[in-house]
């Protein structure tokens, strides 16, 4: 086969792209998360810089009051509840190591004992998964602390991001606008789902979802459950998971209350959990998410649990939105099938 100049130049010209293409994902991958976490604070902080925009009239300076109020927040929340949180973890941690847990069974379950060297099995597995599980904790601080500069270089990427997010945000539409491999009318249509898909995930199910979690963190402060910090993260986590829900959290508390006695504060927590919280809850849902951008339960759990396994804890948000991006291309697909037929 005979190569002419013309397409030699091609050949150079593609091998020149994918060069390019290539070095630039070794460049993105380390701080794609980074970028991803910068992108969708941007996104939902949008509507205050929006607000400060009518006053100001300036992009770069709405952007800058709105970027240096969210690191204010970020660092106050940071400095405040990480010391406790920490503490409790510690408090957690010596719990758990004086805790008999093969006496705990014993009484609960004898059947599972039947024999002395079963229980002495039961006894060094359950030493063992111990031992492993505070390791592994232990590791993780130590990785952070290892890690710390690399951290701090990413958090600088997630300002920069945030900031050019919120400043050129229209800008950057445009861009994705123009790069989509489709004619106007089904970019508009695909940009228009996807905006309703992003709202419908972002603020339907994680915002409410942290929401319900620091609600219910709330009634543990004001009844003086102990480790109410660490209570609350779990809430807020199990707040955002579709199907589980922050009673996964609040039932045992309330549980642990009655059996130790404290059967006011129990009986507190179990209204306003069992009422408040859950009415706030199937409220507030329909009020962010339309039943036309409304994402099905299933997808949007496939999509947190695949994403979790895939990408870490930042899954929970990513992995949604991959789903959801990807159930729009193919219902704008099978639109536009159906319209030629």
């Amino acid at each position: 086969m005979a190569f002419n100049e013309g397409s030699i130049k091609q050949l150079v010209a593609v091998t020149f792209i994918f060069i390019l293409l290539a070095f630039t994902f070794l460049i993105i991958r380390p701080i794609f998360f980074p970028i991803i976490i910068g992108l969708i604070l941007a996104y939902v902080f949008a509507p205050v810089y929006a607000y400060l925009l009518k006053f100001v009239k300036n992009e770069t300076l709405a952007a800058s009051i709105t970027s240096v109020f969210v690191v204010i927040l970020i660092g106050l929340l940071t400095w405040f509840f990480v010391p406790i949180l920490l503490s409790q973890i510690f408090n957690i941690y010596n719990v758990v190591v004086s805790f008999d847990g093969v006496g705990f069974f014993k009484k609960f379950m004898p059947f599972l004992f039947a024999s002395d060297q079963i229980s002495v099995n039961f006894a060094a597995a359950y030493s063992s998964f111990i031992s492993s599980s505070t390791k592994s904790v232990f590791d993780l601080f130590t990785n952070y602390l290892i890690n710390l500069p690399s951290l701090l270089l990413k958090f600088a990427v997630i300002a920069l991001v945030f900031f050019y997010g919120l400043r050129d945000g229209e800008k950057l539409l445009e861009i994705v606008k123009n790069t989509l491999p489709f004619n106007k009318s089904l970019t508009n249509r695909f940009i228009q789902k996807s905006k309703e898909v992003t709202f419908s995930v972002v603020y339907g199910r994680i915002i409410i979802g942290i929401l319900t979690g620091i609600l219910t963190g709330i009634s543990f402060y004001l009844a003086g459950v102990p480790n109410s910090t660490i209570l609350t993260v779990i809430a807020i986590f199990a707040g955002v998971i579709p199907i589980i829900g922050t009673w996964i959290v609040w039932i045992p508390v309330v549980v642990t209350l009655f059996a130790s006695g404290n059967n006011v504060a129990a009986f507190l927590l179990l209204i306003y959990n069992g009422l408040f919280v859950s009415f706030f809850d199937h409220i507030t849902h329909p009020l962010f998410i339309s039943k036309k951008s409304r994402l099905p339960t299933s997808l949007t759990l496939i999509g947190m649990i695949g994403g979790l396994l895939v990408f870490g804890v930042f899954g929970i948000i990513l992995g949604p939105l991959i789903v959801g991006y990807i159930t729009t291309l193919f219902e704008i697909y099978l639109e536009y099938n159906a319209k030629k037929t």
